[in-house]
């Protein structure tokens, strides 16, 4: 499981460097959110789990076009949209 995962790590670094677009994506929105908030500890420490999930899964949507883009040059999403119209 560590060599699949190291091997997609070393293939997305040879992309183009993508995922560290949403790496900072997720730091920008961090950073940024008490700003709009406030200075209020209470409130902060009360939201603060949610807003790394949501900007862990705004960051994760950044990245999420180039999942499907090698099956889309290759034409197996076309192969699948056609199984999927005879059904």
């Amino acid at each position: 499981m560590l060599a699949l995962f190291l091997r997609d790590v070393r293939l997305s670094v040879r992309a183009g460097g993508g995922a560290l677009i949403g790496v900072i994506f997720f730091l920008a929105v961090i950073a940024t959110v008490p700003f709009g908030v406030g200075p209020d500890l209470n409130l902060l420490s009360r939201i603060g789990p949610a807003i790394l999930w949501i900007a862990a899964l705004l960051a994760c949507l950044l990245g999420l076009d180039r999942l499907f883009q090698a099956d889309r040059e290759d034409g197996s999403l076309d192969l699948l949209v056609l199984n999927s119209d005879r059904h």
